[in-house]
């Protein structure tokens, strides 16, 4: 299909024929046919990073964009790689823990086992929530500075 000079002199008497509204609708498919199949110069689109156009591939299907600014911009290739490669490398020291756990290392699973070593709770002040307290048996009354905070004692004879 070609495109047709379209009839630009019309005057009253003239009327409208089949023939022009034929013209006009082969004119329209055109365009419309050479709009779908451009591959530049599309309402103004480029390929590289420039603020209010829109986006076109160029020739091997790549478009440039700026380094995103908020968590919902266009990912570049260089942060998608930069946190893969994070990923991985966190990855790889847990699976190293997950390892030691599993070999029966240095962690205590939490269905339970054997303490090999010993366990010290933290001193704190938060004596209305259940947590881990050291214990201390003593055979005489602790005094000033024998017990930390949120240490308990038990004393027994000897």
């Amino acid at each position: 299909m070609a495109w047709t000079a379209p009839k630009t002199d019309w005057t009253p008497p003239d009327g409208v024929a089949d023939t022009h509204l034929n013209a006009i609708g082969e004119n329209l498919l055109y365009l419309k046919e050479q709009h779908v199949d451009l591959t530049t110069g599309i309402h103004g689109a480029v390929s590289t990073a420039t603020a209010s156009k829109l986006i076109i591939r160029d020739a091997a299907g790549r478009a440039k964009v700026v380094a995103p600014a908020a968590e919902d911009d266009i990912a570049l290739k260089s942060n998608v790689t930069t946190e893969a490669a994070a990923r991985v490398a966190a990855d790889a020291i847990l699976q190293a823990a997950i390892n030691l756990i599993n070999a029966g290392g240095v962690y205590l699973p939490i269905a339970g086992g054997t303490m090999t070593g010993k366990l010290y709770a933290q001193s704190n002040t938060d004596y209305t929530t259940c947590q881990v307290r050291n214990i201390k048996l003593m055979t005489t009354v602790p005094t000033v500075g024998d017990l930390a905070v949120g240490e308990v004692a038990f004393v027994y004879e000897v």
